[in-house]
């Protein structure tokens, strides 16, 4: 830490970033190139794998919040060297599937080691350093995610075309395992506190009005209104976000949409992503987070009827911008929002509950789909998802913040954070 010329701030803030473009591979985008060479290699159905993954996923998710409270004892860095090799081994593992059931072994172990560790430990350490300046840091990191879904789908589609996915798998897990020892093991640092640096690289916001640091225990958090109105927009956007990549080839091919247009467009849809989160990020640290979450709901519910009109053109690329904005704005306002209410103190076990909310949204969301295309349409999902989308943002628009009680009683300093 001391051989940076600057505040280790920004190491932080790069190297979660980095850690959290290394989810990808057991990310959606990273799962979806896969999705059909798997089903006919393994002589399965689209429903099968479909089943398989949310078995697979809500099989993986689980050990979450346990895995929070492991980050919230022993620190990110450890953690992160440990995850990323519990990635890698994930995609070894899909690699060798060779039936349905290795196949949900294979979800499980992908989604688990992704989206309910290695996820949550890049988090976890920006908001660790990062108070007032939260939304900021969390657009940078939702800008590497979006990022990832625009690299990891075209260069898994060019290495599937020259040595197969199993290889491809193989790869991927390679590349994620040597990153991570370096960003988990050298980079990755608990609280700037212990270290004698204040977060915030040094320089909080400057704001009219202050408030104590909330410290919220899991239960207490579970107590408030906010918590529920937040998992809701979770399991809506998890739920239509992973359907919607899933079933990207096949819902833009019944309107025409070839499968090399289909991988192109993973591109206006990953720079629609960039292009939001950075504003998102400064609309969260300037307003109610929960609040901001109706601006990607409303997204998503555009992108859904967007996606049940059909037709060529300009179409398809304004669907994928619309979900781009959907997904990125959600993103950058998701990972500050948990820290903003709740505070650092007991952050990881509470997000490791609200990643095994957020990833039963992600597990179940194939399944509705997976039913319409049998049945010669999306068109009854997509609108059903688009009104749900509008009633998680009525209901976060009006839902209250929750009071600082918990920090105020346990004497937490107070910060300049939005009041």
């Amino acid at each position: 830490m001391r051989s940076v010329p600057f505040h280790y701030g920004w190491v932080i803030l790069a190297s979660g970033a980095l850690g959290s473009f290394m989810t990808t591979p057991g990310q959606t985008y990273g799962v979806a190139p896969f999705f059909d060479p798997v089903a006919r290699d393994l002589g399965l159905s689209r429903a099968a794998v479909a089943t398989a993954y949310t078995i697979g996923t809500l099989a993986g998710v689980l050990p979450a919040p346990f895995v929070g409270r492991w980050i919230d004892r022993r620190g990110p860095r450890v953690a992160g060297v440990l995850i990323g090799l519990a990635l890698a081994v994930a995609c070894v593992v899909m690699a060798s599937s060779n039936s349905a059931l290795s196949l949900t072994i294979g979800f499980a172990a992908l989604r688990g080691a992704a989206i309910g560790a290695l996820s949550l430990v890049s988090q976890h350490v920006i908001n660790l350093w990062f108070v007032t300046r939260r939304g900021l840091a969390a657009g940078a990191v939702s800008f590497a995610l979006a990022l990832g879904g625009m690299v990891f789908p075209l260069v898994s589609e060019i290495l599937m075309r020259h040595v197969g996915w199993r290889s491809t798998y193989v790869v991927l897990g390679a590349v994620v395992v040597v990153t991570m020892a370096v960003v988990g093991g050298v980079l990755f640092r608990t609280r700037p506190e212990q270290f004698g640096l204040a977060p915030d690289v040094g320089r909080p916001a400057a704001r009219r009005r202050t408030r104590a640091e909330p410290v919220f225990t899991r239960p207490e958090a579970l107590r408030t209104v906010v918590f529920w109105t937040m998992s809701a927009a979770n399991v809506a956007s998890n739920a239509l976000g992973t359907g919607l990549l899933l079933n990207h080839y096949d819902l833009l091919g019944r309107s025409g949409v070839s499968r090399e247009l289909a991988v192109t467009l993973f591109t206006p849809l990953a720079l629609t992503q960039l292009g939001v989160v950075l504003l998102t990020g400064l609309l969260v640290d300037r307003f109610q987070p929960h609040r901001v979450l109706a601006l990607p709901m409303c997204a998503m519910a555009t992108a859904c009827l967007l996606a049940r009109a059909g037709g060529l053109g300009p179409w398809p690329f304004l669907y994928a911008g619309t979900l781009g904005i959907a997904l990125g704005s959600f993103q950058a306002a998701n990972v500050a929002a948990w820290a903003h209410y709740f505070g650092r103190t007991h952050l990881g076990e509470i997000r490791g509950l609200t990643f095994v909310i957020t990833i039963v949204g992600a597990a179940l969301g194939p399944l509705p789909f997976g039913w319409a295309s049998e049945r010669g349409g999306y068109g009854p999902v997509l609108l059903a998802g688009a009104v749900g989308c509008v009633a998680v943002a009525l209901a976060n628009l009006i839902a209250p913040s929750p009071k600082n009680t918990a920090g105020e009683a346990a004497g937490t300093k107070s910060l300049s954070v939005p009041a």
